[in-house]
């Protein structure tokens, strides 16, 4: 008797043993896949995000106009001391920004949540009124 053994499977039937461990691998490769990408965004998006703050501009400015009105000064005297607190404020705000890549809003703009860097900035301006002329 002649027993051969004839494999029925055509090259192309995933339907055995060997076809469903492919298919699992593929699958698991895929879901490996998809949660890398996943991670790579959430990194980048992470990365890219500013952090939010808050700044008192209205109590800056007050307390700006609280000093200088102590101060005997002529109308020009006040606009030049004006003009050089405003261009204190924007540097440092500018530069706070930039260092800390973040985005600052005014007080009144958030109920809570951001952390303030009005005390900061405040000081950052005081020493920027003093080493400008």
């Amino acid at each position: 008797m002649n027993t051969h053994i004839v494999n029925t499977t055509k090259p192309g039937n995933t339907s055995g043993p060997t076809g469903r461990h492919n298919r699992l691998w593929l699958a698991l490769a895929g879901v490996a896949l998809v949660a890398i990408n996943a991670g790579i965004s959430y990194g980048i998006v992470r990365l890219n995000t500013p952090e939010v703050v808050v700044f008192g501009m209205k109590q800056t400015v007050d307390a700006f106009f609280d000093s200088a009105s102590q101060k005997k000064l002529s109308e020009a005297e006040a606009k030049i001391l004006s003009e050089r607190f405003n261009r204190a404020m924007e540097d440092s705000l500018r530069a706070w920004q930039r260092k800390h890549h973040a985005l600052i809003l005014v007080a009144p703009a958030v109920v809570q949540g951001a952390p303030d860097i009005t005390r900061d900035i405040q000081q950052d301006i005081a020493t920027r009124m003093r080493g400008t002329p």
